[in-house]
């Protein structure tokens, strides 16, 4: 019943008494017979339980919102709390944050019990464990009324994975039974976790300085599951791309280190997949890495450039920054031509595997969508730094002397080094 039909039905019950009072004396206007003080106390009878009424509606409209806060404070204290910002960043991701899993009971994010204790490693620059509790009451004695609403009934917690009509994923749901204590009522009131508030893909690419793809480098994402921290793996394909799904959201760590093949044979250089480029206004440049497989160092003293199609006549070669040939300084003002062996002005070495480090890189990074990508990770400086060098055949003409820059796009090149390496590649 609602207010107003309530206030209706109580002027309409007191006027009524009051006539029935005036038919039974209606000679007695004023002054107080016996008949009008029942009639009075009957209506303070009537007035009482009208109030009562009203006190129990109000009771339980105070306790329907108590019981949506205490839903809401559930919900948060497994998400974590997407405003808190620091740093222009966000700072909390509640239990999912920590333990990387979905708490299998609402007692998980006050009562720690058999979790594993949070712990720190400095060298993957993250941590993993219980650091709760994710909510408190406001009397550290009653953690438990934290699993009750406020009619006193247990929550419903559940993880069983469904999706909405709305095509949305729901993770878990917690569910109150309402004022009648029975689960599935119209007075039920529920949060659902969805998917892609606490789980996301991540994905990254992995170049070298150049800006091209590094294939086969090794990704490693430092993360935690169900408290402890856990590393995933995976290799960077063609493209120098990697991802992973239902990675948590919270701030971990991604390890990236390419992977130098110990195999490579007698002459142990070979050219790095994909990293041949095209450059300068008139498509005139190359750019290509080539790296040392074998173990031991190479010296590599000449170098000799073939390339198919239209004749074309280059002026310098560059070995990682370092001009080791010019036409005018090394070539008596002769443009270099293909199948010539060019002598290097130095030698150059390029590190084996056993005499170098692989090249590696730590990030932090921060899962807070349901799709996240990782800065661009860029592997690889030079010889010394896992063997691997950047070379670059600069300004083509199309004549020996004189002529105009010219594009060398749509050709394949055969490089061969002074130890007797070959590689071959096209741009």
């Amino acid at each position: 019943m609602s207010k107003d039909s309530l206030k209706k039905w109580f002027y309409q019950v007191t006027n009524h008494l009051y006539q029935v009072r005036l038919r039974l004396c209606p000679q007695s206007r004023s002054g107080f017979t016996f008949l009008t003080v029942i009639i009075v106390l009957a209506m303070l009878g009537i007035a009482s339980g009208v109030a009562a009424i009203f006190g129990i509606q109000l009771l339980d409209v105070r306790r329907e919102r108590q019981t949506h806060d205490a839903l809401d404070d559930i919900k948060q204290a497994i998400i974590g709390n997407s405003r808190l910002i620091v740093n222009d960043s966000r700072a909390d991701f509640g239990y999912v944050g920590n333990m990387g899993s979905l708490p299998t009971t609402i007692e998980n994010l006050y009562k720690k019990g058999s979790q594993p204790a949070f712990t720190f490693s400095s060298a993957k620059k993250v941590g993993a464990g219980w650091k709760g509790p994710y909510i408190a009451p406001l009397i550290i004695e009653n953690f438990d009324s934290l699993k009750k609403d406020a009619f006193g009934n247990d929550y419903v917690y559940s993880t069983t994975q469904y999706t909405r009509a709305d095509g949305e994923v729901v993770v878990a749901k917690i569910t109150s039974k309402g004022e009648d204590g029975t689960e599935g009522n119209s007075d039920d009131r529920f949060v659902e976790v969805l998917k892609r508030e606490v789980f996301g893909t991540l994905t990254g690419t992995v170049t070298s300085p150049v800006g091209t793809a590094v294939e086969n480098a090794s990704v490693k994402l430092n993360i935690p599951a169900s408290g402890v921290l856990t590393t995933l793996s995976t290799t960077t394909d063609v493209n120098g791309n990697y991802s992973f799904s239902n990675a948590p959201f919270g701030v971990y760590s991604v390890e990236v280190e390419e992977t130098v093949s110990t195999g490579g044979g007698s002459s142990g250089i070979s050219y790095v997949a994909n990293s041949a480029v095209v450059i300068g206004v008139s498509n005139d440049t190359l750019q290509f890495q080539v790296r040392n497989d074998g173990a031991n160092n190479i010296t590599v003293t000449s170098i000799n450039v073939a390339f198919t199609g239209a004749s074309r006549f280059y002026q310098e070669i560059v070995w990682d920054s370092t001009v080791v040939w010019n036409y005018i300084t090394n070539g008596g003002g002769v443009r270099g031509t293909s199948g010539e062996t060019k002598t290097l002005s130095a030698a150059q070495t390029i590190v084996g595997t056993a005499g170098g480090t692989t090249a590696s890189s730590t990030k932090l990074i921060r899962i807070e969508e349901s799709s996240t990508a990782v800065p661009t990770v860029i592997l690889g400086t030079g010889a010394g730094t896992g063997g691997q060098v950047v070379i670059q055949i600069s300004n083509f003409y199309n004549q020996l002397t004189g002529g105009s820059l010219s594009s060398i796009k749509n050709k394949t090149f055969t490089i061969t080094f002074s130890d007797g390496s070959v590689v071959t590649f096209s741009t």
